[in-house]
């Protein structure tokens, strides 16, 4: 899914920085909490308000403002997402005043979530990942032989490069939850393409922390989890 030929560095780009779009919960009422969005691979930061996603916040009453993060293909292709998050999102946020910090990501923007938390743990309150892409077959079939996260262990150290392993192996140390570890909300569409992994995953957190919905991975079930999960992020907000 993220391997590449080494053309992509031309034909996905990496700009800097990083393009973003704000959006207060409430406008003209600051905040001091921030979810940051970042979207798939065939997606852009816009179809967060497209979709919708920036009026089920507000209409929720969510205690977070969001931003939505243009993490297109070539930051995952030449490894600077997580800078680019650190040093184009995170840090002029904390100047302008946030102080608590919520990731959310679909598809491969769930992927970039799980790794930025892996690498800033103390950073995140919590992430919501909705259909993220977690591994290809060989991967998934190897934890699923083992009998789930739980029981799964890798032969061997992973590789700086084998970052796929090296996430699943902190996911396994993380959940449940344990000291330093973001809380980790999960959505998919049951009939999504990743649904195996994801299930994988799901098996091992909190039954309230997992939301599943008929679909597929598309955006019609990717708004309805983003809905859905608002309520157990943000107990506090529900009406």
């Amino acid at each position: 899914m993220i391997a590449c030929i080494p053309a992509c560095s031309i034909l996905y780009p990496a700009p800097t920085p990083i393009p973003s779009a704000y959006y207060p919960a409430q406008p003209g009422v600051p905040s001091r909490a921030l979810m940051v969005l970042l979207p798939g691979r065939h997606d852009t930061a816009a179809d967060f308000e497209k979709h919708g996603f920036v009026q089920a916040a507000r209409g929720f009453g969510a205690p977070v403002d969001l931003v939505a993060v243009d993490a297109r293909y070539g930051y995952y292709i030449g490894r600077t997402l997580g800078q680019r998050l650190a040093e184009d999102v995170f840090a002029p946020a904390r100047i302008r005043g946030y102080r608590a910090f919520w990731l959310s990501g679909i598809s491969m923007g769930g992927l970039g979530a799980l790794i930025y938390a892996e690498q800033h743990p103390n950073e995140v309150e919590g992430l919501l990942v909705i259909a993220p892409f977690l591994g290809d077959d060989d991967l998934i079939n190897e934890i699923e032989r083992a009998g789930g996260l739980a029981k799964w262990k890798t032969t061997a150290q992973p590789s700086p490069d084998d970052y796929l392993r090296q996430l699943w192996l902190w996911l396994g140390r993380c959940i449940p939850q344990a000291q330093g570890c973001p809380r980790i909300f999960l959505g998919f569409g049951g009939s999504d393409r990743f649904a195996r992994a994801e299930r994988l995953l799901a098996a091992a957190l909190p039954s309230d922390q997992v939301v599943e919905v008929p679909g597929e991975h598309d955006w019609g079930p990717w708004h309805q989890i983003f809905s859905l999960s608002l309520a157990r992020m943000f107990p506090a907000s529900a009406p």
